[in-house]
Parts: structure tokens; sequence; C-alpha cells
């Protein structure tokens, strides 16, 4: 940014751009979540005409129509009520909670606050009275606080067994917290992936993908994305496996329940299923693949257990299987390895050894080992002169599954290996690899191993790939894969409103403006409620400097979801270029009514009022806001020292700019204008010390060499 004059007067504000960029692939995540789904026919366990429930072994399972609505497990517990006890003791039963001091069971006050040596962070969980906290604060090097933000820990996710989550619950939106207790090492520590793959502070979000297996069914706003409605379930209840119970309760309340011809059922029990479907009940939530897509138009709550779950979404794997490190939650895809569970034909499954309705995975050693000996008895095993001399009363587990960290969690979290083999305890963990950036790795190829085969396979890994560079790995050769699917599925099956809209965003993505507008326009005619093609319309006008168009679209996509603060964002941004900075400033305002996290739309509301609508006062306020959001956010600290200046807040504004060049110490722009501040205000000494040193970084600034000149010998 260079300073020039205009009329006499000093020109502090940076040309940066107002677009927004949204760089950490976490954000990408929650957005693309959204959207990541296929027309299709009709899964092929669905029946024929009016009714839409699966069959499975010649029973009709009623509640798998997705008509069929939740009503929680305190109806549940009316019949049940020593299953229901037992069962909310349970790892699954406890997944998420409210913050309370009686459920608390991490450490407070802490023995020492987590630093982020990175980024120059503190953390620590604050209590007050009832009620919980996380701060963020940034020492400078006198050891004095020069930045401070706080958050309150509403929720907890997790049971405790590994580690607990916690989350700040604002408009409808669950934000991760950085903060995260880890039972196994008995201390606090920064979140799973914020000290190996960078730390997002306070801006990630909860998606309907973490509900989807971290909780109970949410209800979601109807309004926006990724927000929900309360009453918030809590804990993953029995609906989670049994499927809704409105039909159930109905029944034995003594309602009469329309059934087809033949046996049928209003509740399932995954017991009673054929092994697929059985096993797909489990695999709903522990088969977790590198990279996924959603099947037809599918939402992440949409699926039902009794469910083929290819039916509802495809995972994929990358082309090498490690025997080394696994994901948390693929427990499913590990033990679908073993000769265990492939030569028994899919018997030796999920619930032999884990009583879902008691203490999970705590059935007992001699439950296990006998499971295991039905198949291996201890006298057909090797004896003496082999590695371990077997006999009945051994346990098979720790030779044979062996527990180990996980990929996605690396640090603080034990977890069992459920490929079993026969020297499971040998394989040598080694974690550097999983540390590196993925970017330096060798490209990979995502293989389906949950799919349905049918004419939108090659949509949804398309979609896969997109998914995958926008989670994992953003090199370029995997938004052409994505594409060269996505365009193979369309000569397939047609175009459909998602596939096309993945298209769009993909040719978007690869900076193709014009080929995704069509795209997108396609999607809009094919479903004109996709509320996100319009935004993306939206984005690829304006990216043409077609502006016009692009108000157009921004304004319907937030006609159909008219809290979403995005698609304010993007309309607010496109006024700003379009020359209507009045109403840009009301629609950004707006905005900040859903999203008050949002450093980007303070930015450019602060640069707004500073250099288009002469109010300062506003400036200011929105500019320390954005520091207290994001101290590191380019120019944020420059931009509020410039205002101080134009108010006359000449002290502050200097002890503004030392906290910028703090943060960035080869800042140019902070140094010449603290410099020309102190010799206004008299402090020559200083003055010549801040010119000087900007001229260590660039010994030809114009500016400070004559700013420098001018001061007084």
């Amino acid at each position: 940014m260079a300073i020039t004059l205009k009329n006499g007067m000093m020109q502090f504000f940076s040309k940066q751009s107002l677009k927004r960029i949204t760089g950490s692939k976490e954000w990408w995540f929650c957005l693309t979540l959204v959207i990541l789904a296929v027309s299709c026919g009709k899964p092929e366990d669905k029946q024929p005409g009016n009714t839409n429930y699966v069959t499975d072994m010649g029973v009709a399972y009623l509640n798998t129509d997705l008509k069929v609505k939740y009503v929680g497990d305190k109806a549940c517990k009316e019949c049940h009520a020593s299953i229901h006890q037992t069962y909310i003791e349970t790892q699954t039963g406890k997944s998420m909670m409210k913050v309370t001091s009686e459920n608390l069971i991490g450490i407070l006050p802490q023995e020492m606050t987590v630093l982020d040596s990175v980024r120059n962070f503190y953390y620590e969980m604050v209590q007050r009275g009832d009620r919980f906290f996380q701060r963020e604060y940034r020492l400078d090097p006198e050891g004095n606080v020069i930045h401070e933000r706080e958050m309150e820990a509403h929720y907890i996710m997790g049971s405790g067994v590994n580690l607990r989550n916690y989350f700040s619950v604002e408009n409808g939106m669950f934000y991760e917290l950085p903060l995260s207790w880890y039972e196994n090492d008995i201390k606090w520590d920064l979140s799973p992936g914020y000290r190996e793959f960078g730390n997002v502070r306070f801006n990630r979000y909860a998606s309907e993908r973490c509900f989807y297996c971290h909780n109970g069914r949410m209800q979601t706003s109807s309004t926006a994305h990724e927000r929900y409605v309360a009453p918030h379930n809590m804990g993953i209840d029995c609906e989670g496996c049994h499927g809704p119970g409105e039909l159930h309760v109905a029944e034995k309340h003594g309602k009469n329940i329309w059934r087809p011809a033949g046996e049928s059922k209003t509740i399932v029990n995954p017991e009673k299923l054929s092994s697929q479907r059985r096993m797909d009940v489990c695999r709903q939530c522990h088969l977790q693949g590198q990279s996924r897509a959603l099947r037809g138009e599918n939402g992440w709550f949409d699926f039902r257990p009794g469910m083929l779950l290819a039916s509802h979404h495809s995972e994929y794997f990358t082309e090498k299987i490690h025997l080394e490190a696994f994901k948390v939650a693929n427990t499913a895809f590990r033990l679908e390895q073993s000769r265990c569970f492939t030569e028994s034909h899919g018997a030796t499954d999920c619930i032999i050894c884990h009583d879902s309705h008691g203490k999970a995975g705590t059935s007992g050693n001699a439950t296990q080992n006998a499971n295991c000996q039905k198949c291996h008895p201890p006298d057909n095993l090797p004896g003496e002169g082999t590695r371990f001399t077997h006999t009945s009363s051994d346990n098979c587990v720790p030779c044979h599954m062996n527990q180990t960290a996980s990929d996605n969690t690396l640090h603080g979290v034990i977890t069992t290996d459920h490929w079993i083999r026969i020297d499971a305890n040998m394989t040598d963990v080694d974690w550097t690899s999983k540390r590196e950036d993925p970017g330096k790795k060798p490209l990979t190829r995502l293989v389906p191993y949950l799919d349905a085969n049918d004419d939108g396979s090659d949509t949804r890994l398309g979609i896969g790939y997109f998914t995958y560079f926008n989670e994992t790995d953003n090199r370029k050769a995997y938004l052409d894969s994505a594409l060269k699917y996505l365009t193979l599925g369309r000569k397939k099956q047609g175009a459909t409103a998602v596939g096309e809209f993945n298209r769009g965003a993909v040719l978007l993505t690869l900076q193709q403006p014009g080929r995704a507008a069509q795209a997108l326009q396609t999607a809009v005619a094919l479903n004109p409620k996709l509320a996100e093609a319009y935004f993306k319309l939206g984005e690829a006008f304006k990216a043409q400097n077609v502006f016009d168009l692009a108000l157009n679209n921004y304004r319907e996509a937030k006609s159909l979801l008219p809290d979403e603060p995005r698609y304010a964002e993007g309309l607010g941004q496109t006024l700003i270029l379009a020359g209507q900075p009045a109403e840009a400033a009301a629609v950004l305002e707006e905005s900040l009514l859903f999203d008050r996290q949002n450093s980007h739309t303070y930015y450019s509301l602060g640069n707004l009022y500073a250099l288009t609508l002469n109010d300062p006062e506003q400036a200011l306020s929105h500019f320390k806001q954005l520091v207290v959001i994001d101290p590191d956010f380019p120019n944020g600290y420059l931009n509020l020292g410039n205002t101080f200046a134009m108010l006359g807040q000449h002290d502050a504004a200097i002890r503004t700019y030392e906290k910028e060049i703090i943060v960035r110490p080869k800042s140019i722009n902070a140094l010449v204008n603290m410099g020309r501040l102190q010799a206004t205000t008299g402090r020559v000494k200083q003055a010549r010390k801040s010119f000087l040193r900007a001229l260590t970084i660039n010994p030809n600034h114009d500016i400070a060499k004559r700013s420098l000149e001018q001061l007084p010998k």
C-alpha cells in the first residue's frame, strides 16, 4: 500500500481488494457440505408407487419413509426406561451436553495456559460463577497484554473417554472453541488439528455432517446454512440407530397405523436387519473416507437406519491403505479389511462385541475373547516355539487389535484399530508423514469404497475430488479431476441441478467465470430453489464486472435464505463496486446481525465509512472490533491507527501502529505513518527511529526519505 497525498491530506488506507478471501480448508469444508448431492433415480431399496419405505427380508420398515418424524428419546423412555437409563451413560448417549459445573471434567483453574507458539496466542478456560469462557490473549515483548478475545462455552461435544471439544452458540451457529480437554493426557490443549494443521482459533463451526454423527438429529434453520433451531438434542439418541419414532409411538398409544400387505414394523431393530443393512447402521458414522458425496437430493440428516448406506452417500479413499494410521471414525472400514469379517461373510460385525445399550466396548475381555474362540479355539492355535504360546485365558485384543492414535486427531486420542490381524501390535507407527503438508506428497487417485454404482457415480466422484481439493490438498490436479468426472457424469446421466452447481463451482475456482456462469444458470433452471447456485452466479458475474447481473443473483439467493450472512456480504461487496455505498453499508450491517464473527465484513465497513461515507467514528468502531476478532487481519491495526489519526487521537494511533509492527515487523506503512505522527507531536527522536527503520526495510521508500530529511536537525 503506497502512501500518497491528495488535496494536501495524507492517504492512510490500503487499496486492498474488498473481495473476501477464504483460504482455510475448514471454511470451504463447511460451505461445500450444503450442496454435495447428485440427482439420480430412486434408491434401489425404495418401493414403487407412492410408498417410500424400505423392505428388508420381506419386512417393511415404515419409519424409513422420510416423512416420518423424530420424536426424541423422552418418548422412548416411557416404555423402555431401564434400557434408556443404561444407554444415556454410554459414550454415544453422552456425546453432547450443555456445559455445567457438574459435567466439566477438565481441571480448573488450568495448571498452565496453552501456548500456540506459531501464532503467539495464549489460551485458557475461565470459570465465572456457573458460566465458562475460553480466553485468547497475546503478549508484547515486555509481557503486556496487547490482544484479548473471549467466547462463552455453551456446549460440550465428546463423552470424555478420549477428549471433549467445546462450542459457543450464536444465532444458531455452533463455533468450535480452540481449547479441548484430553482425558488420556489429563490436560488442556489446542483442539484436534489446530496444532498440527493450523490454528483456526474461533473460526471453525459445526456443519450438518458434524452433528450427523456427534449428536442426535438437529433441527436446521430454513433461512440460513449451518444454523440450528433450539431446543437442541443432547447426545446421540435412540432414533439414531432405530430410526424416527413417530409411527411407533403412535402405535403404542393405540392409534391406527396404515400397513401394507405382509409383515411390517413401525421401528427398526438393527439386530433383525440383513447383514449389510445392520452393518450400515454402524457405518453411517464409523466409515470415514478421505472424501465423500451425497446421493440424489439427500441431506446429511436423510439417512434412516434400515436403508442401504450407499443409497444415501458415497465414500472415497485414496489408493494406498495404511496399516499404521487410520481415521478416528473409521473402525468399520478397518474391520472390513479383516479376514474375520470377510471369511465370516459379514457375521463378525460390530454388535457381537459392542452392546450399544450398555457401556459401549466394555462387555468384558471374557465375552470378547469368547467371540474370538468360536473360530479360533485355543487348542488349535500355535503353541511352543512360536511368538506366543496361547492359552484359553489369554486376552486376544492387545496383540491382534492395535491401540494407537489416529491421523485426524493426532494428540491425546487413543483408538483401537479394528483391522484384526496376526501381528497388529507390531505395526510401527510413524506419524511424521501424517504431519506433512499433503501438497508435498505425490498426487493420488480417489477410489470409491461405498457407492451405489449408478448413472450418478461419475458426478459423485467429481464432487468427491472437489471436496478433497477443498478439505485436504488444494493442488490444481484435483480440480481438473473434479471437472473431468463432473463432465463425464453430465454426459452419462444428463444435466442435474447439483451436478451443474458443482461443475460451476469448480470452474469458478479455476477462474473461468464465464463457463461457470453457464453451468450455474443450468443449475438454477433445473432447481429454482437452489440458493447456493444463485450466490455462486453472483460471484461469477462479479468476477466479470457485470455488476447488475451479480446484484440480481445475490438478491435472489438472499430472498431464498434471508438470514444467510455470506449472501448479504456478497451483495454488499458488489454494491460497493457498483458505486452504491449507502445501500452497501446497510446490507453489510444487516449481515452482522447474523454473523458477528466475520472479520471481513468489519474491514469492509470500516473502509467504507472512512473512505466513502465520511464517518470516521463508525469506521473506528468497526476497525476496533476487527482487531479483536482477528489481530492478524492484513492492514487491520494499520487502518485502525489511520482512523485514530483522522480523528486527531494521535497517541491512540501511535499505540495501534506499534501493535501493527509487532504483528508485521516489516510494515513500512505503519512505520512511516507512526513517524509522521511522532514528528507532528514533537517526538522527533522517535520519529527519526521510525523513518530509519522503514528505510532499512526499503532504502528507496520515497516518503520515508523525504520525511526523514524534513525533520529538524
